[in-house]
């Protein structure tokens, strides 16, 4: 049986190689190892079609590994540190390289390792603490990640990044807490950066929230977010456009016609909707289960349309406004190329990317089996998270200013509307309120829709030590709890001329 598999594996890779996928073809391999098929066999392969490619060569290079790295190539990357170890042992830099390798294929162990051995060589090393501080945080190592930010606040107390992500982890009891008096005390320091202030106001205004103090916090929410919406151009017309034209044309006809072709395949579970809306926790509910494996905000729809958008105006991809059986299936292959980059073994994967919402029609076009699970919370609760969170990209571009949350997740609705017209109970609608007032019968229905077994596991889902890297990954390290339940009331004097106008 392990020959043949061996066999049919090396036909794989063969094939792979042929194509020009040297990365895909060194992560089977690579796979192959871990489940010690063949070990040596592969481990010898991997060496020889790395000198054939010449990504390993005689001199160890940093800036290759870094530009490894920087391209994407992560096994290769792996695999050629590990070629150069014992020089790369001794270098802080190739080592925090490598932890940053493996923290992306979620070999978590090994870079928890390559970060500490960096930090150990380099104590003082603020860049490394940064990043290992960020590893705990993404792990659920609260403790640790606050001891690191405390150095770090301590040891460049300009830092408001910095402060920003310790508000977000620390507990505090006091607002004679030493930690806000040095946030408040740099925010008055000359000649602070744009950056730095924004960073502080977001920081402070989570800190008095959780203190209870509502006044204090809705002032530094405020600027927080005036500063931030002048840094950025949301531009919503663009959006109604899109989001017009593509429910336009993906019609129920349209859709049908172009799902025809598709090889049934077991597909993604998408867990999608409006930021801040409970996707990180369902995913983590889902995640925890056996047969599941938790694939975080892939942008691999957003990396298509990007990639194969047109050359005029809005440059429309075609796939947008003018779909066929041709384009469709085109993004299905791509789409499951990409996923196999990903370094799981699970049944099953589910893609969070909350804005998905808007490629419903796309999805169940290439994916007609796709699991679509929609969540949705109290609007006014939903648009406030938005407002007070600081997003670590700009592809949220409209959640600092209260109008333009508003008109998004009114176009939201209006586009979520027209998908439930089209797929009906395809989408499964999972509601936050709900999921948290009665969690194990809510967590059963969502299994059930995607045909899973239970397990009790799922009970302790806060225990999962996945990767999370959202601006919920405190948040999913908790037990249910329903504090965040109408705590939009709390800035009601702020948002209630906006919120209003949510339909």
């Amino acid at each position: 049986m392990i020959k043949k598999i061996e066999q049919n594996q090396l036909l794989n890779i063969d094939r792979l190689l042929k194509e020009g996928k040297i990365e895909l073809a060194i992560k089977i391999a690579d796979n192959n190892i871990k489940n010690r098929i063949s070990h040596i066999k592969f481990l010898k392969f991997i060496k020889k079609t790395l000198i054939k490619n010449q990504i390993i060569d005689k001199a160890p290079s940093i800036l290759k590994l870094e530009n490894l790295f920087k391209e994407n190539k992560l096994i290769c990357a792996k695999y050629y540190f590990q070629t150069h170890a014992k020089i790369f042992l001794k270098n802080p830099k190739a080592l925090l390289i490598a932890g940053r390798v493996h923290s992306e294929l979620d070999e978590l162990n090994e870079a928890l390792r390559y970060f500490k051995e960096a930090l150990y060589l380099e104590p003082d090393n603020l860049k490394i603490r940064k990043y290992i501080a960020n590893f705990y945080i993404s792990i659920g190592n609260i403790e640790d990640a606050i001891e690191n930010f405390n150095y770090l606040a301590e040891k460049d107390p300009f830092d408001g990044e910095n402060h920003r992500l310790l508000s977000r982890t620390k507990k505090y009891s006091s607002k004679d807490d030493g930690h806000i008096k040095q946030m408040e005390k740099l925010l008055k320091t000359p000649n602070i950066t744009l950056e730095q202030k924004i960073n502080l106001n977001f920081g402070l205004g989570n800190v008095y929230e959780t203190l209870k103090l509502y006044d204090k916090s809705s002032k530094y929410y405020k600027v927080g977010n005036f500063e931030q919406n002048k840094r950025l151009d949301f531009d919503f017309n663009k959006e109604k456009h899109i989001a017009e034209q593509i429910t336009k044309t993906y019609s129920k006809d349209v859709i049908k016609k172009n799902q025809s072709f598709v090889e049934r395949v077991k597909e993604p579970i998408f867990i999608l909707g409006m930021p801040r809306s409970g996707t990180s926790l369902v995913e983590q509910i889902l995640s925890t289960h056996k047969d599941v494996f938790g694939g975080g905000e892939l942008s691999f729809i957003e990396d298509y349309l990007l990639k194969n958008r047109g050359s005029i105006g809005l440059r429309m991809p075609e796939i947008l406004s003018n779909p066929n059986k041709e384009n469709i299936k085109n993004f299905h292959n791509f789409y499951l190329e990409k996923i196999k980059y990903l370094n799981f073994n699970a049944k099953y994967i589910t893609d969070k990317m909350p804005g998905n919402f808007k490629w419903i029609g796309l999805i169940k076009s290439a994916f007609p089996n796709s699991k679509i699970i929609h969540l949705s919370r109290d609007k006014r609760d939903t648009c406030f998270s938005i407002y007070k969170s600081y997003f670590a990209n700009d592809t949220c571009s409209y959640s600092y200013d209260p109008k333009n949350i508003v008109d998004f997740y009114n176009l939201y609705s209006r586009v979520m509307k027209s998908w439930k017209n089209i797929f009906g109970d395809e989408i499964y609608d999972c509601e936050y309120e709900r999921l948290v007032d009665n969690f194990e019968i809510e967590a059963k229905k969502i299994l059930n829709y995607c045909q899973l077994d239970w397990d009790d596991e799922i009970l302790s889902f806060f225990k999962n030590k996945r990767r999370v890297i959202t601006v919920s990954s405190v948040q999913v390290r908790e037990n249910i709890y329903k504090s965040s339940i109408n705590s939009w009331l709390n800035y009601k004097n702020d948002l209630d001329q906006y919120f209003k106008k949510l339909v």
